[in-house]
C-alpha cells in the first residue's frame, strides 16, 4: 500500500509542477503525434501537433480529479489526442467533396453487404458507384487522411442533444457514470461485431497497424503489397468500419 500512496502522491506533485509535468508526458504527446502524422497531409507540421498536444496535457492537468479512479495517464492520453484532433479540425481541411466521396462509399458499402450477405470487394463498390476500379483506389487514396478517428466521433446513445463520450465518461458526474460505462460498452460491442465482419486481409492490417504498431511499410512486407496498396485498403476498412457504425464525420 505504501508503493501506491507514494505513486499517487507522485503524480499529485508533478500535476502542480509543469516543467516535471512536460518532462514526464512529452514522450506519451509525440507518441499521439507520430500516429497522428501518418494519416494527415503533408501541409501538417509535427512541431505544431506536439504544441497541440502540450495545451492539451496542461488543460488535462487542470481538469483532472485525483479522487476519482482514473489513471493521470489514461485521462490525458484522451486530452492530448483530443487537442491535436481539434487542431486539425481548426485547418478545416477536408473539402466537401472528398466528405460526400468517402459517405458515398460507406453507402455502397453498407447496400451491396446487404444486398450479398458480405463484406463487399472493390470491384463490386467500383460497379456500384459507376467508376472503374483505378478511379475507386484513386478516392481511396484521397480520403485518407479522414481515417482519423477520434472518441468525439463516437457514436451517442442518449440524442443529438445530450451526447456521451470516452471523455465525458472520464471527468463527468459520478451519479451518471452507469449511463455513460453503458454507452461506452454498446458501442465497444458494436465495433467488435464490425471488425469481426471485416474480410480477413483488412483484419490483419488493423491488428498489425493498430495493435502491434507496425508502419505502413511494415505491414506491406508482410502482407506482401507495396505500402501505397495497403494504404488504399487501410482507408477502405476506414470507409467500411464507418459505415457500419454509422459515424458520421463531423462538419
Amino acid at each position: 500500500m505504501s508503493g501506491v500512496k507514494e505513486y499517487v502522491q507522485n503524480e499529485v506533485s508533478i500535476l502542480n509542477d509543469p516543467e516535471r509535468l512536460l518532462a514526464e508526458y512529452l514522450p506519451l504527446i509525440r507518441y499521439h503525434a507520430d500516429q497522428l502524422m501518418r494519416r494527415t497531409p503533408a501541409s501538417i507540421e509535427l512541431d505544431d501537433m506536439i504544441d497541440a498536444g502540450v495545451l492539451g496535457l496542461l488543460d488535462g492537468a487542470q481538469r483532472f480529479d485525483d479522487e476519482r479512479e482514473v489513471q493521470f495517464k489514461t485521462f490525458v492520453s484522451y486530452r492530448v489526442r483530443g487537442a491535436m484532433i481539434d487542431y486539425l479540425r481548426a485547418f478545416d481541411w477536408m473539402p466537401r467533396s472528398l466528405r460526400d466521396a468517402s459517405k458515398s462509399m460507406q453507402l455502397a458499402m453498407a447496400a451491396l453487404e446487404q444486398e450479398k450477405g458480405r463484406p463487399a470487394e472493390e470491384a463490386e463498390v467500383a460497379a456500384y458507384l459507376d467508376i472503374d476500379v483505378s478511379e475507386y483506389r484513386k478516392r481511396l487514396d484521397q480520403v485518407r487522411s479522414m481515417s482519423v478517428v477520434h472518441f468525439d466521433d463516437l457514436p451517442s446513445v442518449m440524442g443529438e442533444d445530450d451526447e456521451m463520450n470516452v471523455l465525458d465518461m472520464l471527468e463527468g458526474d459520478e451519479a451518471l457514470m452507469p449511463e455513460r460505462q453503458a454507452a461506452t460498452q454498446q458501442f465497444v460491442e458494436k465495433l467488435a461485431v464490425a471488425i469481426e465482419g471485416l474480410p480477413k486481409r483488412e483484419m490483419v492490417l488493423l491488428t498489425l497497424y493498430y495493435y502491434e504498431e507496425l508502419t505502413m511499410k511494415e505491414v506491406a512486407l508482410v502482407l506482401g503489397l507495396t505500402e501505397s496498396r495497403i494504404s488504399q485498403l487501410h482507408s477502405q476498412m476506414v470507409v467500411r468500419l464507418r459505415g457500419s457504425l454509422k459515424l458520421d464525420v463531423k462538419e
